[in-house]
């Protein structure tokens, strides 16, 4: 049986939902570029429920995964001490409104690069060459406006940190123009204008309302930088959400022959190297933007192959956010924390060979998250204040809707 067509309120409300409770996630079990890939995981696998999509699922995962963890290498904690100061409160929302719609629109410029793969044609070597590109446009405006610090959002006398938004934009136009030159240039400008405008929106206005809120007095009850998340992602999600809407008639499945996927033993391997590959280069490599060398590693691979995809998506995602478990609780330290982290890798990517569908895959990616979340704050030495149990009631209840709306989305005969 063939689904309804989605309402259009749903095509917002879907991924808004979607991506608030990543970002959410993303704040708590995760943190930097590798804990955004958990909204960005999830709010693709929520346009591709939306539009239908049977190919190129894997791909369009990783390019979500991917592509919203390259802005998280933003740097923004000083920025949000200066919000809280009225005399440089404006110059922080500015800041958080360049960050922000920096980051939407790179994240949009990789996950339409997924959604139109096929209709576009792109090859290997456009591919490649539009990562190589923007690696190098990532270089050049980090060196020209971020290391120099001309253009500023942080705080230049205490500890100064160094930013790269003036990069991750480069690298995106650079992107932007040369695989939007070779095919599905309209979706791909619709995905970057959309998303630099729910970006920029959201993480501005969520700013606002937690330097509002700090001095309220229901700090003791309420998580204020958590209300900066949630709101960055229901915007940026929505917004993302419309430009699928909008693109409803172009992002369709093509009938492009996608590469032969690889046997379940290979994947399996395979995941665990990109892992090792990924996070590895993220901690290790001693330059800014190491994340958008990893990054681009992992999507070259998830180009290569639709298994290699589904792991760059899921398992290296959630292979991050438990290590990030295992690093904050005292009793998984040594042989237990790694066996968990292994053992919980190693499952995901049997699932991600297995299931290589937009729903149980969508369920995976939420279902773990929010339950390593309840785990991290249950765990020994527990965090059961009433701030962190309304907040994992929260993602609960989110994770519930996300789940309804994921099921209404699936023909009945999947």
């Amino acid at each position: 049986m063939s689904r309804s067509s989605p309402s259009a309120f749903l095509w917002l409300l879907f991924p808004a939902v979607t991506m608030s409770l990543g970002w959410g996630l993303r704040g708590f079990i995760g943190g930097g570029p590798l804990g955004a890939m958990i909204p960005g995981a999830m709010v693709a696998l929520s346009l591709a429920l939306l539009l239908g999509r049977k190919q190129d699922l894997g791909l369009i995962a990783a390019c979500g995964a991917a592509g919203v963890g390259f802005g998280g290498q933003e740097t923004y904690g000083q920025t949000v001490g200066l919000s809280l100061h009225p005399e440089t409160f404006w110059w922080a929302i500015t800041g958080f409104a360049i960050k922000g719609g920096v980051w939407g629109l790179l994240g949009g410029i990789v996950i339409a690069m997924g959604l139109m793969r096929g209709a576009a044609r792109y090859t290997r070597r456009h591919w490649l060459s539009g990562l190589a590109l923007m690696i190098a446009g990532t270089w050049t405006g980090w060196r020209l406006v971020n290391a120099g610090k001309l253009i500023y959002f942080s705080n230049r006398l205490d500890k100064p940190r160094e930013e790269v938004w003036a990069g991750l934009l480069l690298g995106a136009l650079a992107l932007l123009l040369y695989m939007g030159s070779r095919g599905a240039g309209a979706v791909l400008r619709r995905f970057a204008l959309w998303g630099a405008l729910g970006g920029a929106a959201g993480f501005a206005i969520g700013a606002a309302i937690q330097a509002w809120g700090r001095p309220s007095g229901y700090t003791p009850w309420l998580d204020w930088w958590k209300v900066m998340e949630l709101t960055f992602g229901a915007l940026l999600g929505a917004a993302y959400g419309w430009a699928a809407y909008r693109s409803r008639g172009e992002a369709l499945d093509s009938g492009y022959q996608e590469l032969r996927n690889t046997a379940l033993w290979l994947a399996v391997l395979s995941a665990l190297a990109l892992a090792a590959v990924g996070i590895g280069i993220e901690y290790k490599l001693e330059i800014r933007f190491a994340y958008t060398v990893a990054g681009a590693l992992l999507l070259a691979a998830a180009f290569y192959s639709e298994a290699l995809a589904w792991q760059v998506a899921m398992t290296v995602t959630s292979c991050s956010f438990l290590l990030d478990m295992m690093e904050n609780k005292p009793m998984l330290a040594g042989a237990l924390g790694w066996a968990c982290v292994i053992g919980g890798s190693l499952l995901v990517a049997w699932a991600a060979s297995k299931h290589p569908r937009s729903r149980p895959m969508f369920l995976l990616m939420t279902w773990l998250g929010v339950g390593v979340s309840v785990l991290k704050v249950v765990l020994p030495p527990a965090s059961l204040k009433f701030g962190a149990i309304s907040m994992e009631a929260t993602f609960l209840a989110m994770a519930a809707a996300c789940t309804w709306w994921a099921c209404r989305l699936t023909p009945r005969d999947e």
